[in-house]
């Protein structure tokens, strides 16, 4: 009776993972990181009378937060747990996994989907029982908590310390080095000398085109650095937007601005506030003359922002007119010949740029989006036309990319009569009607979704039939909005299967179901889901 008893047993391969959110600290002989894993050690070692071994393979993120699931040994990890070689998750505290309710919710999902168990060795409690998952939760929302709270408390830090004049980070400036003792702001007097004699040149020229063709022959150039990492910044000719920023920065004034509000800097000042004020009233007179010229009146709000991927060089708008409708498109400078240097990039149509821009930076930025606020958190857009990959970087050093998807709206793929035939999938306009929902319930205008449902004059589990297009990950929802029309026969993604892959909490899974429902509708129809040619 012993020996079968003794085959039925079997080791548990515990992995034991432990992070912290910052570097600081690691350096030490004994770190945070060490003891996170003794604790596991200990804790495996005391169950192994039930066959639990510890794996010796270290699964240690340090210097990573836990709200993204983005972690080098956390991707080791679940790639462990997908071959099969891990059977429990050991962590010191249920937040060194995730800080995010809707990360670990995926995260428990894939374990259970492996079989593979979570223990947290300071909170006792067992994921396979459904108390144990509302504990689980709990204690999850408690973390997620404190670390809005933290974000709230380093918000308030920075704008005190705004207030206060000090230097906060970014990129240095030309004029300034950024002293590695205390991170405060140290005259270059070099670059302060070409600082100055910038501001002299914008104060004497006409235009700030005549300025910036008077710092170019005086080869005066952006400022040379490095970041922390090492990563070198070389010195690159101004072009009008550099030396637009240069001469409107109030910190070369000795002050610095917050919200609006300009505050006495720690730092020495470099123009004499006389000679900056001088300038910049030139510059407000100059745009509210050009403002008015036709030429000015076009639309363009991706204008200063939007630069060519290939050669780095702005794109500027422009349009065309055709059968009395006007479309406009931006460009890049160097490929119309306005710059130095050959580009081969075509025009994007700007109704297909600022669209996708619009809806990818919606999520990020906002429901209340509005140009203006693009420009207020985005220093540098790129697109290529090659590839219609597109890159953003934010002023808070971040940067997001991703790749447009071929436009399908009328005209963009026309043929000789300039339309385009078919009509537009069912679920592209009941995913477009569920976002819009969404963001009506978060703007206020719509309190509940039971009001949606009467003034629709559907019903509620209707609704949530629809609403529940929302919950699929960010990228089908993008290919779903730019499918291509149906020319004949019925619609060859439904939305039936798609609320079937929307189950699932886990993005990595929704996409490989996802792709599977193309694949099965494309050999029924090759030519359904291919793009317009």
């Amino acid at each position: 009776m012993t020996e079968p008893a003794a085959a039925e047993k079997r080791n548990l391969r515990c992995a034991i993972y432990t992070r912290k959110s910052t570097e600081e600290g690691l350096e030490q002989a004994f770190n945070t990181l060490q003891a996170q894993r003794e604790a596991g050690e200990a804790y495996v070692q005391s169950q192994r009378q039930t066959g639990w071994i510890a794996l010796p393979e270290h699964f240690d993120d340090g210097g990573f937060s836990g709200a993204s699931l983005e972690r080098p040994a956390l991707q080791r990890l679940m790639d462990g747990i997908e071959r099969g070689q891990i059977d429990c998750v050991v962590v010191y505290k249920v937040d060194r996994l995730s800080r995010s309710l809707l990360d670990f919710a995926r995260l428990m999902e894939r374990f259970d989907r492996r079989g593979v168990s979570f223990v947290s060795v300071t909170q006792d409690f067992n994921t396979t029982t459904s108390l144990g998952r509302l504990t689980l939760n709990i204690l999850l929302s408690f973390a997620q908590f404190e670390r809005e709270i933290i974000s709230e408390r380093t918000r308030d830090k920075l704008s005190a310390a705004r207030r206060k004049g000090k230097w906060i980070g970014g990129w240095p400036v030309l004029g300034y080095d950024v002293d590695m003792k205390g991170g405060r702001l140290l005259v270059n007097v070099k670059e302060a000398a070409h600082v100055r004699e910038i501001f002299k040149i914008a104060a004497r020229a006409e235009t700030l085109e005549a300025a910036l063709h008077a710092v170019h022959a005086r080869g005066i150039k952006t400022k040379v650095w490095s970041t922390r990492d090492g990563k070198r910044h070389s010195a690159r000719m101004f072009n009008r937007t550099m030396l637009q920023r240069l001469l409107s920065n109030v910190l070369y004034t000795g002050s610095v601005n917050h919200k609006g509000t300009l505050y006495p800097g720690e730092h020495e000042r470099v123009v004499e506030q006389s000679v900056w004020e001088e300038v910049n009233a030139k510059l407000v007179v100059r745009s509210e003359h050009q403002r008015g010229k036709s030429h000015r009146r076009q639309e363009a709000p991706l204008r200063g922002i939007l630069y060519c991927a290939p050669c780095g060089s702005a794109m500027a708008p422009s349009f065309t007119t055709k059968r009395g409708q006007k479309y406009r498109y931006y460009g890049c400078r160097a490929a119309r010949g306005r710059e130095g240097g050959a580009c081969t990039q075509g025009s994007v149509a700007a109704v297909d740029l600022e669209t996708f821009l619009l809806h990818k930076l919606e999520p990020v930025l906002g429901s209340a989006l509005s140009w203006e606020n693009v420009h207020a958190s985005v220093r540098r857009i790129e697109y290529g036309w090659n590839t219609n990959g597109v890159a953003i970087d934010f002023k808070d050093g971040t940067r997001w990319e991703s790749e447009m998807p071929m436009p399908n709206r009328p005209g963009a793929h026309s043929g000789e009569s300039g339309t385009v035939m078919g009509r537009v999938p069912r679920v592209s306009r009941l995913l477009a009607l569920a976002i819009k929902f969404e963001r009506l319930i978060r703007e206020g205008t719509i309190r509940h979704h039971r009001d949606i449902a009467q003034a629709g004059r559907i019903s509620g589990a209707r609704l949530s039939q629809i609403m529940s297009l929302t919950e699929l990950a960010p990228s089908i929802q993008e290919e779903l909005l730019f499918l291509p029309r149906t020319t004949n026969g019925p619609d060859q993604i439904t939305e039936k299967a798609l609320r079937q892959v929307a189950r699932s909490l886990d993005w990595d899974t929704q996409k490989r179901r996802f792709a599977a429902l193309k694949a099965a509708r494309g050999k029924s129809n090759p030519r359904a889901l291919s793009r317009p040619a």
